[in-house]
């Protein structure tokens, strides 16, 4: 028997200390993330959800979000923008008996605040079990999608070894044209960072995160901006996200007149160094979109591996996520625009 409760205030304060229990819980899990959102979203909600078992031990936890864009419009999500997030398992559980609990405090929630309806992406090494509990509990599968992860447990020299010639050729070319490649926490080297990370999205015609995020997130402990400089000016740049054993490639940019300097190459080769030598087990590269070879090609050059994962969703009101999938087109282009004009 379990119960799925909010956390309390106590439990809140220990909130790191009772996900690191788990192995695959990462930066995206933590108090910290969630506080990111936060500040600089104003229409998403922080939930923290525990499950205990009968004696009163957390065994699991789910945080999530409340997200309101406009009016009458509001879903609950794992993570957003599909990252992986789901359900955490922190001890031997009965899966069936645990994602029913949750199932039902989920779905109170939608009820409670008239949501249209709840999606949840799972961790890359979820069990089907898991899977098909939330599919009895009325969820559907809405797409599988992949990730590249590299295994670090042999230690930086082995990971280097493994690297495709053209890698280590590349991440040697940026150190003898005079790439220097460092951390930062200045605010100046942000606003440079995110001019070009702006450009960057609107070529690709992507919405961009906002200022306000990532500038909370590289003076917080859980994100480090790594910049490659040359002749002292940002080249490229990279914010990555770390918890527990768990690196993750999450917000990178250049200027596209330096690519022949390689200094993203530089970048994320310092990122696996510095990872290594501070304990970090894996370093994910970030979801692919599907049919597009050369960034695959890219990153199992890395030796970085396939894994999947999956999101799931169940509808709560039909009629909301139909005036949603009309309505959210022109807000992303309203807010793309508005986060140009910020700086």
């Amino acid at each position: 028997m379990y119960i799925t409760k909010f956390a309390t205030s106590e439990e809140l304060v220990a909130w790191n200390e009772i996900i690191a229990k788990c192995p695959y819980s990462e930066a995206l899990h933590t108090y910290e993330w969630h506080n990111a959102l936060k500040y600089s979203f104003k229409q998403m909600k922080p939930l923290y959800l525990t499950v205990k078992d009968d004696y009163g031990n957390i065994v699991s936890v789910m945080p999530c979000f409340i997200f309101q864009p406009i009016p009458m419009i509001k879903s609950l999500s794992s993570v957003p923008w599909t990252l992986p997030g789901g359900i955490l398992i922190i001890s031997e559980v009965d899966v069936q008996a645990l994602i029913k609990s949750v199932c039902q405090k989920i779905d109170e929630i939608a009820d409670q605040n008239r949501l249209m309806e709840i999606t949840i992406t799972l961790p890359v090494n979820f069990d089907e079990k898991i899977v098909n509990e939330f599919i009895s509990n009325g969820f559907i599968n809405q797409e599988n999608r992949f990730t590249h992860i590299l295994d670090l447990d042999k230690g930086y020299d082995f990971v280097w070894n493994a690297y495709n010639k053209r890698v280590r050729g590349a991440v040697r070319k940026a150190e003898k044209t005079g790439v220097i490649v460092r951390e930062t926490e200045e605010e100046k080297d942000m606003i440079v960072f995110y001019k070009m990370y702006i450009e960057m999205m609107r070529r690709f015609g992507s919405t961009p995160k906002p200022y306000s995020l990532l500038r909370y997130l590289q003076i917080s402990p859980i994100a480090r901006l790594v910049v490659a400089e040359l002749n002292g000016n940002i080249i490229a740049g990279l914010l990555f996200l770390h918890f527990n054993r768990y690196v993750r490639l999450w917000c990178e940019t250049s200027d596209t007149n330096f690519l022949n300097y390689r200094p993203n190459n530089a970048i994320i080769n310092y990122i696996i160094k510095w990872s290594c030598e501070n304990g970090y087990k894996l370093v994910d590269f970030g979801a692919s979109p599907i049919g597009n070879d050369g960034l695959v090609a890219f990153k199992e050059e890395w030796g970085a591996k396939m894994q999947w994962f999956k999101t799931l969703y169940k509808v709560h009101s039909l009629w909301r996520k139909r005036l949603w999938a009309v309505a959210e087109p022109s807000i992303r282009r309203v807010y793309a625009e508005i986060q140009r004009f910020r700086l």
